[in-house]
């Protein structure tokens, strides 16, 4: 007697499902489609950028007036190649360069929370900076990036593209750059442990947990 009911809640639990699906492939489907568009030479050429850019650490940028706790990497007067790594941070060069030059902290660890004194780029803020989307702020993570880059099914110890990513949600992510005959593997970071962005050949052994991404916004 009660099997139409259950039927029709069934039913409707079965349409309620659809439609909140539609709505979440919709949704995706925009964010996709307002990607910017880039090549991996692009890619390439803006983790260089990055790595290689000269600055001069001055007096004024050995401290950060709205930490007490913050402690500095560099020396007054110092030549730094490469962006200082701060964490929550996502400056491209020509940002950096105006915050140095108006007296901030060069860059910042997690120890001393995410500091609006300071600057410079983080993990996410290089990757994504990277992949095109300068200027959005630091609106991705290393817990998110999965909403702008898919998971590949290729064997990622052999065919991984310059411009992907090694990603550890809610730790780190670099940016891989190619393949080396010794086997290791080249990637380009903005690493805490280095203070700033590098670019280096590294072994597979350090990416114990990490997923291989592919930017959703790439021209191939």
């Amino acid at each position: 007697m009660n099997s139409l009911p259950n039927l029709r809640l069934v039913m409707r639990a079965v349409t309620g499902l659809s439609v909140l699906t539609a709505v979440l492939v919709c949704a995706q489907t925009t964010v996709i489609a307002r990607l910017p568009r880039t090549s991996r030479a692009e890619i390439l050429a803006r983790a260089r950028k990055l790595a290689e850019h000269g600055w001069v650490c001055n007096a004024s940028n050995l401290n950060a007036s709205c930490s007490h706790r913050y402690r500095s990497d560099w020396k007054a007067g110092q030549h730094i190649t490469g962006l200082p790594y701060r964490w929550g941070g996502a400056d491209t060069v020509e940002e950096f360069d105006k915050k140095i030059a108006q007296g901030l902290a060069a860059g910042a660890h997690s120890q001393f929370g995410v500091l609006s004194c300071a600057a410079g780029v983080d993990c996410s803020g290089f990757v994504t900076q990277c992949w095109g989307l300068a200027g959005s702020g630091h609106a991705y993570s290393t817990s998110n990036l999965r909403d702008i880059a898919g998971e590949p099914k290729y064997n990622w110890f052999s065919d991984m593209k310059p411009g992907d990513a090694l990603n550890l949600a809610g730790s780190h992510v670099v940016l891989f750059t190619g393949y080396n005959h010794d086997g290791t593997i080249n990637v380009c970071e903005a690493s805490g442990s280095k203070a700033r962005v590098v670019c280096h050949a590294t072994t597979w052994s350090r990416f114990k947990g990490y997923r291989p991404l592919q930017y959703k916004g790439i021209d191939e």
